[in-house]
């Protein structure tokens, strides 16, 4: 009941207007209930016809938000999202991995069978379970190759991106102390091409550990203000367009301007439109 009370306080403050939680505990003939004490009036889809106790809630504001399910298993909820303010839509994959390798290779299929089927922005997010680099768990135990291969493997395979972000690098820690203890950055955030042109200058906040044991995932969606020069970002999926190495070779022909260092930006600058 002190949890309920704490997250209601926590979307109030906050002003959430969508929300994921994962491992609930909520066993589902429960789940009404406590869905109505925590946000009132919400939409709100589960996976308990997938996972024993639900271990995805999805949950949003029905006056702000229009959310339909489009596809729902024991590691993911997928699903469409429409902004009834400005008619913004997107699809949303909520992920929650399970803990061995195997098992989670499921997951990592259902992702790229979802990234074949999307032509319009895509945000994958929540907790993988799964590591990209030796870097993302600090403990006594190395970390094995088998670990990470299938998770950046299908996300290469997809062509998705991370999120710029702020907050504290591990987002999971098991609580323990001196060499027992074991902090990880399991929890990420990704967008497909599509959602990167749209929202790439949003930064997403790995927020405090205080309700759960992992970092809350903090996202604020606002429009670019194009008074404003926004930085130049270059992103490694355009490295995969069939013209990517013709562009980049005609402009690296040019002379530009006679000294070589001055040469070199001038080209540099000459690609910046090229891309945008």
């Amino acid at each position: 009941m002190y949890k309920q009370r704490e997250l209601k306080e926590y979307i109030r403050s906050k002003n959430i207007k969508i929300l994921g939680l994962l491992e609930t505990r909520v066993k589902q003939y429960r789940c009404p209930e406590i869905a109505k004490t925590i946000t009132p009036n919400w939409g709100i889809i589960n996976n308990y016809s997938s996972a024993v106790n639900g271990r995805i809630w999805l949950m949003w504001d029905q006056g702000d938000y229009n959310i339909t399910a489009l596809k729902v298993e024991a590691q993911l909820v997928h699903c469409e999202v429409r902004d009834f303010s400005s008619n913004f839509q997107c699809v949303l994959t909520i992920v929650y991995g399970f803990n061995i390798v195997e098992e989670r290779r499921s997951l990592w299929n259902t992702l790229k069978n979802i990234s074949c089927n999307t032509n319009c922005p895509w945000l994958v997010c929540r907790d993988f379970n799964a590591i990209l680099s030796t870097t993302d768990r600090k403990s006594c135990h190395p970390v094995s190759f088998s670990e990470v291969k299938d998770f950046s493997n299908c996300i290469t395979a997809i062509l998705l991106n991370e999120l710029q972000w702020k907050g504290e690098y591990f987002t999971w820690s098991n609580k323990q102390q001196g060499s027992e203890r074991v902090s990880s950055k399991i929890d990420r955030a990704f967008g497909n091409y599509d959602w990167m042109m749209l929202w790439g200058h949003i930064i997403l906040e790995y927020d405090l550990r205080n309700i759960s044991d992992h970092a809350p995932i903090f996202l604020t969606l606002q429009s670019v203000n194009h008074n404003i020069r926004d930085p130049f970002r270059f992103f490694n999926i355009w490295s995969e367009h069939p013209q990517f190495l013709e562009l980049i070779d005609v402009h690296r022909k040019k002379q530009l301007d006679r000294d070589p260092m001055q040469n070199v930006w001038n080209k540099l600058k000459a690609l910046r439109p090229v891309f945008r």
